[in-house]
């Protein structure tokens, strides 16, 4: 069975952050309780709690989590931190060679993959990553929810689909998601 391994960004900056409840936290429970998926959560204020949560997948007891979900702001090329922080892709996949080997990993952010296609296979080449999805454009946050369940709820139903699979089904499926978002996999 597969196992979800989520970064979610605090979304505000504000004197409220710590009153702030996760988004996406509600999405992996329902997961859990209806599928019985296993998951890891963590919230990630600064690029130093990304740096230290995201590493633990080297670690060999992190093997098992294959479907890496993501969730920030994000622009071109980019993922953002609640501090103004951000992380390049293309130098987080020279630094983190191999990070991402044989996993799905799912960019809930917007228009992060919004780059050409040369360089978002560069980074799925560098990271080890089994297929990399997310959206070319700005998505709306409750629409998008209704998405990456489907979505998150398919790569763990059909684990062994990829890029071509995985895009067929979701223009029969979503279309309208896969349209208004912009949506690719690779």
């Amino acid at each position: 069975m597969s196992k979800i391994f989520c970064l979610e960004t605090e979304w505000k900056q504000s004197i409220h952050d710590l009153k702030e409840k996760s988004n996406v936290l509600p999405l992996l429970e329902f997961l859990q309780t209806s599928c019985g998926v296993d998951y890891v959560f963590r919230n990630v204020a600064t690029y130093s709690d990304f740096e230290y949560y995201i590493n633990h997948l080297y670690y060999e007891s992190y093997n098992s989590f294959d479907i890496i979900y993501l969730c920030f702001h994000g622009s071109s090329a980019r993922i953002e931190l609640a501090n103004n922080e951000f992380i390049n892709l293309l130098e987080f996949a020279e630094k983190n060679k191999g990070i991402f080997k044989g996993k799905n990993v799912h960019f809930g952010s917007c228009s992060t993959l919004n780059m050409d296609e040369e360089s978002i296979k560069y980074f799925k080449k560098e990271t080890g990553a089994r297929m990399i999805t997310g959206y070319k454009t700005i998505v709306d946050f409750v629409t998008s929810f209704v998405f990456e369940l489907w979505l998150l709820n398919e790569i763990l139903k059909y684990p062994d689909y990829a890029k071509t699979r995985t895009l067929k089904l979701a223009d029969e499926q979503m279309s309208y998601f896969v349209n208004s978002f912009k949506f690719v996999a690779y």
